[in-house]
């Protein structure tokens, strides 16, 4: 939790190395943000009370941050802090609370400095996050071999959301490639005539593919379902002769 946490990393910096240190400004129980923000997109036609659902939109993350300047400030710490905080991208955002999860984000909005004319006090942010999500630190599997045999692998999605992972086939022989996802409802992803020695890249999330032979031009040899781990145990299916590896992170809603 936000609130719990002492200290936090902005970027490749920790507050506390920059002398702040995260504080609650309020009395009493604290607020954290449970959910995203979200929305309904629907259309309404005419003579009819019962509009059209089309989906849901959820917003990007957004939460204030109050940080304590640790001791007196002078002009000098309170341009480092702005020079570390006033980013043009989002940035990697941890708390001590679990250093794991991980946002990216970068300040909006009001910002405040409140203090008691003696050089002492605190920062008031908002912090706007670039989705609805936090995410774990990357996590990669071993280099799985279907050189010989198909093989069946377990991958726990241990977060809280449906996640797209990316993937490296290393084909051995020329031929095909199927992965499935035995444990979740969704199409095999398949490359059909791949070579001897090519090495696709899958970047998932993206929808990036790329050939060590033939650059961005296997998307022709490719049946467009990318995979997908769900929640919990999945168990995937790799067919055809490769070794692979998985990259992926988990997702906190």
């Amino acid at each position: 939790m936000i609130r719990e946490s002492r200290y936090f990393f902005f970027g490749d910096r920790k507050s506390t190395d920059m002398g702040i240190e995260n504080v609650n400004t309020e009395g009493g129980l604290v607020e954290e943000t449970f959910l995203a923000t979200s929305s309904i997109n629907e259309t309404s036609i005419k003579g009819n009370d019962t509009p059209f659902y089309e989906g849901k939109k959820r917003d990007p993350k957004q939460f204030n941050l109050n940080f304590y300047i640790v001791d007196y400030w002078n002009d000098k710490r309170l341009a480092d802090i702005k020079r570390w905080l006033d980013v043009d991208t989002y940035q990697p955002f941890s708390f001590s609370e679990n250093l794991d999860i991980v946002y990216y984000a970068l300040p909006v909005d009001t910002n405040d400095l409140v203090h008691n004319a003696n050089k002492e006090g605190y920062v008031r942010l908002t912090m706007r996050c670039d989705s609805p999500y936090a995410y774990s630190r990357s996590i990669t599997t071993p280099l799985y071999d279907a050189s010989k045999e198909d093989i069946t692998i377990e991958i726990d999605n241990k977060g809280e959301c449906t996640i797209v992972p990316s993937f490296k086939i290393q084909k051995i022989g020329k031929g095909d490639v199927q992965i499935e996802n035995l444990s979740y409802f969704s199409s095999p992803s398949k490359f059909v005539d791949l070579e001897d020695g090519e090495v696709i890249t899958v970047t998932g999330e993206k929808e990036i593919i790329d050939s060590s032979k033939y650059g961005d031009e296997r998307y022709d040899n490719f049946n467009e379902e990318y995979l997908q781990f769900g929640y919990g145990m999945n168990r995937i299916r790799v067919t055809g002769r490769c070794k692979i590896l998985f990259n992926y992170r988990f997702k906190y809603r």
